[in-house]
């Protein structure tokens, strides 16, 4: 793990069995995934599992991982939903809050991996946009789990400040 600066933005990088973890970063509580490639629905679902997996072990009390960088495969069917909305379920548990975001083509009108993922006793939700992602996460926050709003700010945000 690389510490940034300011010590609060963990970085977690290469290495074999974390391959898809270079675009997996630590603010405070929350995890942030943003991978880009070219891959299948399937390695999709088995990178943001991998993710989510990551989140867990570290203890963090969110994450929020952006698939919008993702390409190569068409939205999924209600049985390939059904097959990511499980295996998320059951890789985050019960205390792991996943905010997905992803293009608005891949989200179901009724959010039906959601409703799927949520009936396997995960807490989840999809967005179009990390902002709503964020006040989705802040707004779920417990007692004593505050984020400081400038952590919440994208990579991008704090590089435009350096």
């Amino acid at each position: 793990m690389a510490m940034h600066s300011h010590g609060l933005r963990r970085t977690l990088a290469g290495g074999n069995q974390m391959r898809s973890m270079d675009s997996f970063e630590i603010v405070g509580s929350r995890g942030f995934y943003r991978p880009i490639a070219q891959v299948t629905f399937e390695q999709a679902v088995d990178m943001v599992a991998e993710a989510i997996h990551t989140a867990r072990e570290l203890g963090l009390a969110d994450l929020l991982a952006n698939t919008s960088g993702l390409t190569g495969f068409t939205p999924p069917s209600v049985f390939a939903r059904y097959s990511m909305a499980t295996k998320w379920a059951q890789t985050s548990g019960s205390t792991l809050r996943v905010a997905l975001v992803a293009r608005r083509e891949f989200i179901d009108p009724q959010k039906i991996g959601v409703l799927m993922m949520q009936n396997r006793g995960g807490s989840g939700d999809v967005f179009s946009n990390e902002p709503e992602a964020l006040a989705w996460l802040d707004s779920r926050l417990g007692p004593g789990q505050r984020t400081p709003s400038f952590l919440n700010r994208s990579r991008d945000d704090v590089r435009d400040e350096d």
